[in-house]
């Protein structure tokens, strides 16, 4: 009996089931304390407002005036009823919101998280209690899909251990947006075509159809996702037309039909997507910058310290996070990939091997060749590459097993000090996360707590200016969740200079560099204007 038979018919020991129960334990209680701690950060903002009802152009209609006159002043508070569900708006009203204001994003997750909020609360905590209860299912999942994949239970027990403890699902547990959802549509949906090309029976394919339907539904990346899986299909089954090949086409045939709805909005609502995406055409400074920063990421899925910035428009690997550590990380993550290709392709059958490498690698590499050839983020965006992520973690996931359990003498020693730090690692990185009020991949979200505290630490009668544009809006309603309900607000629909600035101690503008109402305030000898945070177009309006 070689090596993967042997792991294949181990049984999980007493003490592996023990420690990976504690270690569940502990990424229980890491998902669900403090779930109100973190800035309620500019994507989950847009969450609540999709679950209010309303949408971008009732806001626009009620709250922006022409600037003229004080009769456009209004309280920050008023902002509260498009953060909170609308009893006389139902989930209907949610999905009209994303068909006219966030089409790119599916309807599945938002669904879920408006009915949720009816029972559980309609508050950061409550709201974001929906990503910690579906992050459980995240252990289920990849035990499932190490199942089909290795046919061993010992790589789905230490896969969960790994799972409990990693930053990544902790962080995303947390987080008021799809992406937990989605990484367990992938496992599933992997998981459920595994098992359908095993059993090749009517109701497998159906389920198969079924989970690749929800993925689509959950986030639109789901279709790399698909053309993974039928990349996978076509090369296991020799590129010939036989039975398997011909239920998995009709499966996903069967996928699309159920996607069709949405598909349409899409087409039709292109123009107002592609405008919310265009941050992503942002380009880092040279191609070394782009590969640097989309290395040093992946090590983040095991062990993360808070040390990245949060800036949306990271350019260089400087900025992205200090070179004592970026650097450490990028060689980790190096030569992790270079030992898990020669892992796979050496131990591994080829199906096995080539199901995790399509997995994400497929669209992982995707991502980063459109942008090094044609410009661009994406592939830099955690959340964009959580394929590329959960196949990484499954490949070490097998590799500490086949090692801890199949090696013997010192190579079995020296693997366990590399589980245990693994480990330890994630869990030191878990207690920061605990502790911490925002973490990097909440974009911005440091700079908005602290632009919320020096508003609210400023002298009485305060105003907060903002100019007609979704961003700006977007980061009014983030601010609004830490604002105190003292502060007036005036939100002006052209770029006319209101007449009422003399009648107040503290003047904050939310406006880009760009736009001639900041050049007005500049040219108005007046008043000093101090650009306090350039990224977020945050400025302060002092009286000389």
């Amino acid at each position: 009996m070689d090596k993967l038979q042997l792991l294949a018919k181990s049984n999980p020991p007493t003490w592996l089931k023990i420690l990976v129960i504690s270690l569940i334990g502990l990424g229980i209680f890491f998902r669900f304390t403090h779930l109100g701690q973190k800035v309620y950060w500019y994507d989950e903002s847009a969450t609540s407002l999709a679950i209010s009802g309303h949408t971008l152009a009732e806001i626009k209609q009620e709250v922006f005036s022409n600037g003229s006159n004080n009769e456009g002043v209004i309280p920050v508070s008023t902002l509260d009823k498009y953060q909170h569900i609308n009893p006389e708006l139902s989930v209907a009203d949610t999905v009209r919101y994303l068909i006219t204001s966030d089409p790119q994003h599916p309807p599945l997750y938002y669904l879920m998280v408006r009915l949720w909020a009816q029972v559980f609360g309609d508050f950061p905590a409550g709201v974001r209690s929906l990503s910690a209860v579906i992050s459980l299912l995240i252990f289920p999942s990849v035990y499932w899909l190490c199942l089909e994949l290795f046919e061993s239970a010992l790589v789905g027990w230490v896969a969960m251990a790994v799972m409990g403890v990693s930053p990544l699902q902790v962080f995303f547990a947390q987080d008021a947006r799809e992406y937990g959802l989605w990484m367990v549509m992938i496992l599933v949906s992997g998981a459920a075509l595994l098992r359908a090309i095993r059993r090749e029976s009517f109701f497998t394919w159906a389920v198969y159809a079924l989970t690749l339907a929800l993925g689509l539904y959950t986030n639109l990346l789901t279709v790399m996702v698909a053309i993974a899986h039928g990349i996978y299909v076509l090369i296991s089954q020799q590129f010939r037309f036989n039975k398997t090949l011909r239920n998995y086409l009709l499966s996903s045939i069967a996928a699309c039909l159920m996607f069709l709805p949405w598909l349409i909005v899409i087409i039709t609502k292109i123009h107002t997507a592609t405008n919310l995406l265009s941050w992503i055409t942002f380009k880092t400074d040279s191609p070394f910058d782009l590969i640097g920063i989309w290395l040093s990421r992946i090590s983040r899925i095991f062990f993360d310290f808070n040390l990245a910035s949060d800036d949306a428009w990271v350019n260089n690997l400087p900025s992205e996070s200090p070179l004592f550590y970026s650097i450490p990380t990028i060689i980790f993550s190096l030569f992790l990939i270079i030992y898990i290709i020669i892992f796979l392709s050496d131990r591994l059958s080829t199906n096995t091997s080539l199901f995790i490498a399509l997995l994400g690698g497929f669209p992982g590499l995707t991502l980063l060749l459109y942008d090094l050839i044609f410009g661009g983020i994406r592939s830099i965006h955690f959340r964009y590459q959580l394929p590329l992520y959960l196949s990484i973690q499954i490949a070490v996931v097998y590799i500490l097993a086949f090692h801890l359990f199949l090696e013997k003498n010192w190579q079995k020693n020296v693997w366990q000090i590399m589980a245990v730090g693994l480990l330890i690692s994630g869990l030191v990185s878990d207690v920061r996360f605990f502790q911490a009020e925002t973490w990097w991949p909440q974009i911005g979200a440091k700079n908005l707590l602290a632009m919320s505290q020096r508003i609210n630490q400023s002298n009485n009668n305060i105003l907060l200016l903002s100019s007609k544009n979704d961003y700006n809006l977007g980061v009014i309603l983030t601010l609004s969740h830490n604002l105190e309900p003292k502060i007036c607000l005036l939100l002006i629909q052209n770029d006319q200079l209101p007449m009422m600035l003399q009648y107040y101690n503290s003047i904050f503008f939310v406006d880009d560099l760009e736009n001639s109402l900041a050049h007005q305030l500049q040219k108005d000898k007046t008043n000093s204007l101090k650009l306090v945070y350039p990224l977020e177009g945050f400025w302060q309006l002092d009286k000389n």
